[in-house]
């Protein structure tokens, strides 16, 4: 198994080299100047050389991102141009708030989705089953950014039972209690926007499955369908399950840029937001290759719990 790890680890790091050097040179082409988001019309052209000169520009481009990508591996993400602060420091804030977030959401959309696409499998073809499949595309069809408005009204502004901005009330920061009332509106707006897209895709893999040979095997030998549903279809969906898994790791840092900017949650969603208004490119290039960091990490997650699930894949497919 640790042999398998470290194949599929060494695997990942040219594609992650791949993936830096196209994000540093989709910025380096873009058609805005990263010295045009800190000059002013007052500068004058020495400034502005002084400028290009203190930041690296006038080097080569081949050197400009070897430096870059020697910063990242050793941790040092730059600072904001706009602002002048440390990338790391605001990251190493901003990072755990999203995480707090997303993680308990996308936990509870997941077992959500188990549950009622096991349920509308279960009952294919039944009321159960269309009320699941109703409600699925009812919830892909409604826009977050909409619902989260629903919310923030009848909850937030009718009722007055939840706050509507922020992750703490002023002077209140280590209340668990003053935490999960800022927490509930996104927490449900996150939920609802991951579960249906899961609902389906574990209710049309549970349905491949009951044309299976074994189920009809099971069937044959009087099996009840609660037990060839609970000690087999749902263990014969798991890799799908874990494919899902996989896939929502870089959620953990750009899932929720929409909800978190609804309700001024203090994540990395607003960060990029504000950094991409005000072409601050350090930070884009930063959030852009984190991301695409956990695309590859995600599908690697993804390969080492398919070897863990079913032992025949890291084998290469011969049985023992």
């Amino acid at each position: 198994m640790a042999s398998y790890i470290l194949k599929r680890v060494l695997q990942a790091i040219p594609l992650l080299l791949i993936i830096s050097f196209i994000v540093f040179s989709l910025i380096h082409l873009a058609p805005y100047d990263v010295i045009d988001s800190i000059t002013t019309p007052n500068m004058s052209n020495d400034q502005v050389a002084l400028l290009r000169e203190k930041y690296g520009l006038n080097d080569p481009f081949i050197v400009q991102y070897v430096k870059w990508l020697s910063q990242m591996l050793h941790g040092d993400f730059g600072y904001s141009l706009i602002n002048q602060h440390s990338i790391t420091s605001e990251l190493a804030v901003r990072l755990p708030n999203t995480i707090r977030l997303v993680l308990p959401a996308y936990i509870t959309a997941l077992f959500l989705a188990i549950t009622l696409g096991l349920t509308a499998s279960a009952n294919k073809g039944k009321f159960l089953d269309r009320a699941v499949d109703a409600i699925a595309s009812i919830g892909i069809a409604v826009p977050t950014f909409w619902f989260a408005m629903i919310l923030i009204y009848q909850f937030g502004y009718r009722l007055n039972l939840f706050p509507i901005i922020g992750m703490h009330t002023i002077g209140k920061e280590n209340e668990l209690a003053d935490f999960l009332a800022h927490f509930t509106l996104p927490y449900i707006t996150l939920t609802v926007a991951f579960f249906p897209e899961l609902t389906r895709y574990i209710r049309a893999s549970a349905n491949e499955q009951i044309t299976e040979d074994y189920v009809t095997v099971q069937s044959a030998f009087q099996a009840t369908r609660w037990e060839i549903f609970s000690r087999h279809i749902s263990r014969n969906i798991l890799i799908p399950i874990v494919t899902q898994i996989g896939l929502a790791l870089p959620m953990l840092v750009t899932g929720a840029i929409i909800t978190e900017s609804i309700f001024s949650w203090p994540g990395v969603g607003p960060y990029l937001l504000a950094a991409t208004k005000s072409l601050d490119y350090p930070v884009i290039m930063t959030l852009l290759l984190l991301s695409a960091t956990l695309v590859i990490l995600g599908n690697l997650l993804s390969d080492v719990l398919y070897a863990i699930v079913d032992p025949r894949i890291r084998r290469g497919g011969k049985t023992a």
